[in-house]
């Protein structure tokens, strides 16, 4: 979220367009095309103070052996009306990728995606074991081989994350047999989890609504998207505030 309006994506096979909502009425207000873009599986969206980064990092399958963010400096974003820009591009693999042997649901497929300091932190989601796995990334546009950091037991899917404005806690979403959760950690490392102070709640009246994608607009604001299955997409807002204090 920046400007006063929330940000999103459509995923794989869509048109390579940001698109700005009004975050009390769902109604898209901006298109944002890139020039240089495909949206080959855009899964999640990052942003620090001056960049918006636009995370094609889908890999259910574990085929793609390179990957994309598309950088885009927020001043080349009007505030009002549509608009094409050139991003920049950062490229990057897994170097502990199994190459010779892509799983039809892999371990190296990524849609959660937070921005701090000079890296952008990426969560895998692991279809086998439902763990999730940190890697770190410049946010210079390049290409590099990421190494895991971390792994961590999820209990489930990740598909979304973000951090609060302030960098006190992260918040992650995703689904476990379909029933939607969100996971907050406070008191953290960056870029180890063990001693942070968790909190997970599980959401059984919302099965089978895919949760895609979460930002913190505030302690007491946070925004969880949902894609369309046979359910329509929609917006659901949450106060995660009484669990932080």
């Amino acid at each position: 979220m920046f400007d006063g309006k929330l940000w999103t994506v459509n995923d794989s096979g869509g048109e390579p367009v940001l698109f700005a909502l009004d975050p009390q009425t769902g109604k898209v207000l901006q298109a944002i095309m890139l020039e240089n873009g495909r949206n080959r599986d855009w899964e999640s969206l990052a942003q620090d103070e001056k960049y918006v980064y636009i995370c094609d990092v889908g890999n259910n399958q574990g085929r793609r052996e390179t990957l994309k963010i598309y950088k885009l400096p927020k001043d080349s974003i009007p505030s009002s009306g549509n608009a094409v820009i050139t991003a920049g591009i950062i490229k990057y693999s897994y170097a502990n990728r199994e190459k010779n042997n892509p799983l039809k649901r892999s371990a190296y497929d990524c849609e959660a995606v937070f921005a701090f300091a000079d890296s952008l932190y990426l969560f895998t989601k692991d279809w086998e074991t439902r763990s999730t796995t940190l890697y770190t990334c410049s946010t210079n546009p390049g290409e590099y081989e990421l190494h895991p950091r971390k792994t961590y037991q999820a209990d489930g899917l990740i598909t979304g994350v973000d951090m609060s404005p302030d960098s006190s806690f992260i918040m992650f979403c995703g689904y476990k047999d379909y029933v939607p959760f969100v996971w907050i950690l406070n008191d953290f490392n960056p870029v180890d989890y063990s001693h942070a102070k968790t909190f997970r709640f599980d959401y059984p009246a919302l099965i089978d609504l895919q949760t895609e994608g979460i930002v913190i607009s505030s302690p007491e604001r946070v925004y969880i998207s949902c894609e369309m299955t046979e359910f329509p997409a929609a917006l659901y807002r949450i106060d995660p505030g009484p669990w932080l204090k």
